[in-house]
């Protein structure tokens, strides 16, 4: 049996064969879900989805296939990066914005404190 190269995942016949694995195993979690499979295959089901979506990642942007079960969409012009460069400036971040303590207002200062002015009272009156 012949091994499949990296860059083979336009293969149709593979391709296909793949899909429908995919697709079988999402109803195989599905069914998990809902109580009709065992946990064993659930797990077996997750691997082969796992594998499908990091056989995906390492594919360029430009050659993947659409997913199974959809229709293709517009292909990307490029895959964008997530992590910054080597060579990144990382002053370029925002400064942080500080936040102003509360003022009083004029309407505030006007007024006294009245829980400083009067004294406490007993509530118990003695004789």
């Amino acid at each position: 049996m012949k091994k499949a190269a990296r860059g083979d995942s336009g293969d149709t016949v593979t391709g296909a064969m793949r899909d429908q694995e995919v697709l079988r195993a999402n109803r195989e979690l599905a069914a998990y879900f809902k109580g009709r499979r065992t946990e064993r295959e659930a797990r077996a089901a997750l691997k082969i989805i796992k594998g499908f979506i990091k056989e995906r990642e390492r594919t360029d942007a430009g050659r993947r296939r659409p997913l199974p079960g959809l229709a293709p969409g517009p292909t990307p012009k490029r895959a964008e990066s997530r992590t910054r460069g080597k060579g990144a400036d990382p002053s370029k971040r925002k400064p942080r914005r500080h936040v102003q303590t509360h003022t009083s207002t004029a309407a505030e200062e006007a007024q006294p404190d009245t829980s400083t002015l009067s004294e406490p009272q007993d509530s118990i009156e003695r004789d």
